[in-house]
């Protein structure tokens, strides 16, 4: 009866197979387990035959050869530091367009995965360019399961651009992964438009206030408090930057059309000599303005100014220069309503209505 020689070294086995009367022959080949070790006999295990059969092992050699790695559905930067990371080196890498698969990721590679190869082989590579676009348009990647970084290489090389990250708290998805996009996966859109990603995360953030490219009606936030990262691009100032002590028409304009009611100061009484003047209090404050602002990265400090306009007026909240990264947190009290304004280096970046 054959005895099982695999994982043996081979002096061994052939120790073994001769006590029993049988006779070896060896074959080499090509493996990453270390020389001399039995990797396959014939016959297997168990199998009755006479003293003289003759008993064939498959012998490893050794040698520098290991596995590659499936490397399909990967970003291209992924793939390419993996290759690395396992001892080979790029090839070439080949595009087409491929309906299936987002922009950037890999479709196929040579040689095919599983292998066993040469350590320094060049692993090439062909790459999706995602689906051909239709009257300009193309559809949304899944963006779905990946990472942050990994989906906005995804729709830079689909021929979009990032318009925004939303974190959404949540305990059901790994911190960092998406979980959806604004479009929708799918949705069809122009070539350079901008999609949001909805990020997942754990830990609970203060809203941040970011520069808006342009006006835009409000949508409903996902279940879960979120956070919105806007792209910098100041846009026209539509207010006056500084403080003033009467609302211009274009801000009484503002505060009408927002519900606010403006009154002009009335006329100054002048005080007779022996009737001093009437004292009158101000109105009670009926909210606080909880303002939080993150400077953007700068070059060079620009000038950073806050208003706010409420039923008393126009009042300035913050005035001086700031530096790339900087956070302003303000709480200010305001009468009915309020809208805040930001100004950056004199142009208009955020605005908001509070009650």
């Amino acid at each position: 009866m054959i005895p099982p020689l695999r994982e043996m070294s081979v002096l061994d086995a052939v120790e073994s197979a001769e006590r029993m009367g049988l006779e070896v022959r060896i074959e080499q080949i090509d493996s990453s387990v270390p020389v001399g070790t039995v990797l396959a006999q014939w016959p297997d295990p168990g199998t009755k035959v006479r003293k003289d059969k003759t008993v064939i092992l498959k012998v490893s050699k050794g040698g520098n050869r290991q596995a590659i790695t499936d490397l399909r559905g990967l970003e291209q930067g992924q793939a390419l530091r993996m290759i690395e990371e396992q001892g080979f080196s790029a090839g070439e890498i080949l595009r087409v367009h491929d309906g299936n698969r987002p922009a950037g990721t890999v479709i196929a590679q040579n040689p095919a995965s599983p292998a066993m190869i040469e350590g320094g082989r060049k692993i090439e590579l062909l790459i999706s360019m995602g689906p051909l676009p239709k009257d300009g348009r193309i559809p949304v990647p899944d963006l779905a399961q990946r990472d942050e970084k990994t989906a906005r290489e995804l729709l830079l090389q689909s021929g979009l651009r990032v318009g925004g990250v939303e974190y959404v708290n949540t305990q059901h998805t790994p911190d960092g992964m998406v979980m959806a996009t604004r479009p929708k996966t799918g949705a069809m859109i122009r070539q350079g438009d901008a999609v949001v990603i909805q990020v997942a995360t754990s830990r609970r953030k203060e809203p941040e206030l970011v520069p808006e490219t342009r006006a835009a009606t409000p949508t409903p936030p996902p279940q879960g408090e979120v956070v919105v990262e806007q792209p910098q691009t100041p846009v026209r100032q539509i207010g006056p930057a500084g403080p003033v002590q009467t609302l211009t028409p274009e801000q009484q304009e503002l505060a009408g059309a927002i519900g606010l009611p403006v009154d002009r100061p009335p006329a100054a009484a002048t005080p007779t000599p022996s009737t001093p003047p009437a004292v009158r209090p101000g109105p009670a404050s009926t909210g606080t303005a909880r303002i939080r602002y993150q400077v953007p990265p700068l070059t060079k400090p620009l000038s950073l100014k806050i208003e706010m306009v409420d039923a008393t007026g126009t009042k300035a909240l913050h005035g001086r220069d700031v530096k790339g990264g900087e956070f302003i947190s303000l709480d200010a009290p305001f009468v009915t309503e309020a809208v805040v304004t930001v100004y950056l280096g004199g142009e208009f970046v955020w605005q908001e209505r509070y009650k």
